[in-house]
Order: structure tokens, then sequence, then C-alpha cells
């Protein structure tokens, strides 16, 4: 059993260095410079208005990798930062047209590229292997 678990270690790195490439291309086509700067518009989105500390929780980032994302989206104008009302220490982010626009184009290119990706699966697959998922990276979340 543990060279199952290790082959299963070792193909989620293969998994990352795949969706990284695949990801990579993707962002590349609209104009940004990582699949981060994906996940926090996506995060954005689906959050609404954001703190840059949650932001940093959510993508398990540093600080200072979490600041310099925001600042290029900033010069990017995809997001804007503002003072939060009930805590002057907090900045907080939304996301601008352009943003929602980015965003939007690269809605479409997921969407393509999770149909040539999952195909492999039926519907109950997909559903089990997120499941599995999520409960794999929140107990690695608390480690």
């Amino acid at each position: 059993m543990e060279e199952v678990k290790t082959n299963i270690t070792l193909d989620f790195i293969r998994i990352s260095n795949l969706l990284s490439r695949y990801g990579a291309k993707m962002v590349g086509e609209v104009g940004l410079t990582s699949i981060q700067q994906w996940v926090i518009l996506r995060t954005i989105i689906t959050r609404g208005e954001i703190s840059i500390g949650e932001l940093k929780e959510e993508l398990l980032v540093t600080k200072q990798n979490m600041t310099g994302m925001i600042n290029r989206l900033q010069q990017s104008n995809l997001i804007t930062l503002f003072q939060d009302p009930e805590d002057k220490r907090r900045t907080r982010v939304k996301i601008t047209e352009d943003g929602v626009r980015v965003y939007e184009q690269l809605k479409s290119l997921r969407t393509d590229f999770n149909a040539q990706t999952y195909h492999i699966y039926n519907d109950q697959e997909i559903v089990a292997l997120s499941e599995l998922l999520g409960r794999l990276v929140g107990h690695l979340k608390e480690e």
C-alpha cells in the first residue's frame, strides 16, 4: 500500500506540471502572466470584494507573492484596490470591467479544456474525484 501512496503523490506532481503547462498557455492567450492571476480573478468573481489577506489564505501564497500579483493585476487594470470601510488597516480588492472581460475569455478556454480533459470520466466519477481531492486539500491545509 505504501508503494501505491507514493505513486499517487508522484502522479499529483506530474498532473500539477501538466496542468501548469496547459494553464500557462490559456492565461497567455488572454494576456495574463501566471495561472495564479487567473485564480485571483476567479476568487474575486466567486466571492466578490475580498481582502488581500483572504486572497493570500485562499491561494496559499506568501504576503510578498500576493503583493506582487496584486500589483501586476492592478497595473493591467484588471482589479482595483480600496480601503475596507470597516477596518482602515485592511485593503480590499474588486474586479474591474476589464478583469471581468479577461475572466470571461478564460471561461471559454477553460470549458474547452475541461471537455477535453475530463471526458474520460462519467459525471459520478467527476463528483467523486472532486470530493476526494477537496478532502485531501483540506487535510493538507491543516498540517
